[in-house]
């Protein structure tokens, strides 16, 4: 497939490359939305099969330059946004991969469009844009999210956990340190230090909390913005998390993810 990557992390950018290059053809890399208008203002792109395009570009969301797009070339977002425009994406059937992206993970989306691509070409557009027929691909899924965002979304405020055989504690998220997985069993830790666990998966927890005060940084780990110490370098590009009260538990974000985390410990 001819594919054009649309990315303004270079790490994440040269990782999709390496990931892809054996097999497809990349035919351009742009990393704005001014480099996507003007890619696509030459018409000689008009015959791509396929788009990977993050969301959260340093020029704004990709939604607007993708307009120039033709609306038969299917779109695969990349992204990091937050979690109630990911239920967004499943609700429309459209296609995401979350990052740091997965290998695996992407080699099955592009084979659904492979599939697409190889029964009828003139289909896949139909089938990414079932939430409107008369819109773009694009159009479809800004005006989605433009939906979801206008609602009043609400958040968990609360955890009930059981203590004792008779006796519930009240942990407020207010009260939350981070979230973990180990060994099967998720464990909420408060700013207090102290460790209840919780009867649900990590990814119920991660969509029943704002993702403004919450981020899952990795698939063990969901912290709250407020207990954050402080950030340090790691190995290869990596970063870690310091959190408060919680001095021997090492929280490392990939190179794909430092860029987000820091953006929205910025916010």
């Amino acid at each position: 497939m001819k594919i054009l990557i649309i990315e303004d992390e270079q790490s994440s950018a040269d990782r999709l490359r390496r990931m892809l290059e054996n097999d497809h053809e990349i035919v351009g890399l742009c990393t704005s939305n001014a480099e996507v208008s003007a890619f696509f203002a030459d018409e000689t792109h008009a015959d791509l099969d396929l788009i990977l395009s993050d969301i959260q570009l340093g020029d704004g969301l990709s939604f607007e330059s993708l307009r120039t797009a033709p609306t038969a070339i299917p779109v695969i977002f990349t992204t990091a946004f937050d979690h109630y425009a990911v239920q967004a994406f499943k609700f429309n059937s459209i296609d995401y991969l979350l990052k740091p992206i997965d290998e695996a993970e992407l080699h099955v989306a592009l084979e659904k469009v492979n599939k697409s691509l190889a029964s009828c070409p003139s289909t896949v557009n139909s089938q990414l844009s079932t939430f409107n027929y008369q819109l773009s691909t694009t159009d479809a899924i800004a005006q989605l999210l433009a939906s979801v965002k206008s609602q009043n979304v609400r958040y968990r405020e609360r955890f009930l956990i059981p203590h004792r055989a008779d006796e519930f504690l009240i942990v407020s998220v207010s009260e939350v340190s981070h979230i973990t997985i180990r060994d099967g069993v998720v464990r909420l830790c408060t700013l207090q230090g102290k460790t209840h666990q919780l009867s649900m998966t990590l990814e119920e927890a991660e969509s029943q909390l704002d993702p403004k005060r919450f981020m899952r940084v990795n698939r063990q780990f969901i912290i709250s913005a407020a207990a954050v110490d402080k950030l340090s370098t790691y190995f290869l590009g990596k970063m870690r998390i310091h959190i408060a009260g919680f001095p021997n538990t090492e929280i490392i974000v990939s190179k794909d993810k430092v860029a987000t985390v820091k953006r929205w410990l910025d916010s």
